[in-house]
């Protein structure tokens, strides 16, 4: 197939747009009404309270979600290592969504119990895994090298032993001495 017939059969925003509000139709979700939680969660300088949206909490953490599983897909893809990501995925799944609500919202947040934390250790909780998979299905061969080093460990310990199940030699000397206590 040639790149001009692979642009050709590219959806327009068009059809993309429609496949959403039959998505909205078929899950119910009223995305175009004036009273959804989506219109109200998206609405500039809406200002709300308790009273008047409820379902902040929830959507926030919905958002906090949202967040997490990008940011985890983005370390996982990226190969990346150490904790810094992990930081730099707090800072993301925290503050992101306080800016959103302060800046954005202008929500008063003091009318809410639990805004500016609703979520987080569950958004926490998907990025790292979400990570983790990614980076252990990018590197099975290295699982598969480790899991056979533990494996030739493991042998040549028990060929040490010869089935004795007590340590002599340079093992006997590695043991910590323990008094005898009443305890």
């Amino acid at each position: 197939m040639t790149s001009e017939k692979i642009i050709k059969n590219k959806p327009s925003l068009q059809h993309l747009f429609i496949l959403i509000v039959f998505i909205a139709k078929l899950t119910n979700l009223e995305i175009m009404s004036s009273n959804s939680k989506w219109s109200k969660f998206f609405a500039i300088n809406s200002k709300p309270t308790s009273a008047t949206f409820p379902e902040l909490p929830d959507m926030i953490m919905w958002l906090r979600m949202g967040l997490g599983l990008a940011y985890g897909l983005s370390l996982g893809m990226r190969d990346s290592v150490g904790g810094v990501g992990i930081i730099f995925g707090l800072n993301v799944i925290i503050f992101v969504p306080i800016v959103y609500i302060s800046s954005f919202l202008e929500a008063n947040t003091d009318s809410y119990k639990q805004l500016n934390f609703a979520g987080v250790p569950n958004a926490l909780a998907l990025m790292l895994l979400v990570w983790l998979y990614l980076f252990t299905l990018y590197h099975a061969d290295e699982g598969t090298a480790l899991g056979a080093a533990v494996v030739q460990v493991v042998k040549s310990m028990a060929d040490d032993d010869e089935g004795t199940g007590e340590s002599t030699g340079e093992d006997a000397a590695a043991l910590p001495v323990v008094e005898d206590t009443e305890f």
